[in-house]
């Protein structure tokens, strides 16, 4: 193998697949990424076993052929190579020689033979869909997926569409759960699960590229293919819990308020909140606001009234102030409603001009 490319271009897709190899004492060449080659791009490609991406990049080629490489050696040279735009990649035995204008470095490689291969979409069914709209659905989610592998289908993220369904993501860790929905939806689109890391790996490779994103599926993998890039993922087995049952449909308080009031008094709030990131919540219809409490024995406490548009019950509540704060970000209106179905019951969290996204918070027991 010998070819001719730029720079930058080889950087951006070594880093982008540097984090995905694996670190596996029993298939050592996971750590590795494949520099391999067609009549005219460069082609690197790593996995884990779980996830794989490809990156294609132009290129010229002199002589075809592929050599595998230790991520890591190769990303730290890379990222301190300073000057000439072009960079030449030959083969040498397995090893993998680098040459720019004046300076020539040799990174010793591995078998190409070991190196897994990653699966190809084949005949499965594809869609298209804004990246914009993905990356937006799987942000709004992510961070209420369980961080646990105890159960498998909640450290994921649901996403589904049907007939009459729109495209909609769900995630829960059983203390909150997030729902965001667009308005298209896909009839052939059954129901999967994306593992929590593959997500934020999905983030990571496709956040902030414009223009459609394509997706093939089966029962058992995913495939997200974007200009230059190809990522294949396994899906989680398993069923996600039925969560519409657990959404309330009765509300004995609503509070209306501005996010960003509200917003600013959870970060002050949360400087003085104790180990369990309490945070006393009283809501008050008489004087027209919210009140949120924090203490901690050592740092001190915060009390904070946030004006607010309440009807119905009051009532004092305990939730982890993270669980209300993590979810704000996503509401798109100004404007947000806190809707509660009783004490010791689940928090609704929506936009007054967005019902795209929903949140449910539980609230802590603290007794």
């Amino acid at each position: 193998m010998k070819i001719t490319c730029l720079k930058n271009h080889l950087k951006e897709a070594i880093f982008l697949c540097e984090k995905i190899t694996g670190k596996n004492l029993s298939l050592p060449i996971l750590s590795n990424i494949l520099i391999s080659t067609n009549d005219r791009n460069l082609k690197l490609t790593a996995t884990n076993l779980e996830i794989g991406i490809e990156v294609e990049i132009p290129a010229k080629v002199e002589k075809k052929g592929k050599v595998a490489v230790p991520a890591n050696i190769i990303s730290g040279f890379i990222s301190n190579v300073s000057g000439e735009e072009n960079i030449t990649l030959e083969s040498q035995n397995n090893n993998l020689l680098l040459s720019v204008f004046n300076s020539s470095t040799l990174i010793k490689g591995q078998q190409v033979d070991d190196f897994p291969i990653i699966p190809q979409i084949g005949n499965r069914k594809e869609i298209e869909i804004s990246a914009n709209d993905f990356i937006l659905g799987l942000k709004s989610v992510n961070y209420a997926s369980s961080v646990s592998n105890i159960k498998p289908e909640i450290a994921s993220i649901y996403v589904c569409s049907g007939k009459n369904t729109p495209l909609t993501f769900v995630a829960t860790d059983s203390f909150r759960l997030a729902e965001k929905k667009f308005n298209y939806s896909f009839p052939d689109f059954k129901g999967i699960l994306i593992p929590q890391r593959s997500a934020s790996e999905i983030l990571r490779i496709f956040d902030g590229r414009k223009g459609k994103i394509s997706l093939a599926f089966d029962k058992n993998q995913i495939f997200a293919s974007m200009d230059n890039i190809k990522f294949v993922s396994r899906l989680t087995e398993g069923a996600f819990p039925d969560y519409q049952q657990i959404i309330p449909k009765k509300f004995i308080t609503d509070a209306v308020m501005e996010k960003n009031a509200f917003n600013n008094n959870l970060k002050a709030a949360s400087v003085f909140s104790g180990k369990l990131n309490e945070l006393n919540m009283t809501v008050g219809s008489k004087n027209g606001s919210i009140t949120i409490k924090t203490s901690n024995t050592e740092a001190g406490e915060h009390v904070a009234n946030i004006p607010a548009k309440v009807t119905g019950d009051d009532l004092k509540m305990t939730f982890n102030y993270k669980y209300i704060y993590d979810c704000l970000s996503y509401v798109s209106s100004e404007k947000i409603i806190l809707r509660f179905s009783g004490e010791n019951k689940p928090l609704i969290i929506s936009g007054v001009d967005d019902n795209s996204f929903q949140y449910i918070a539980m609230p802590m027991n603290l007794a």
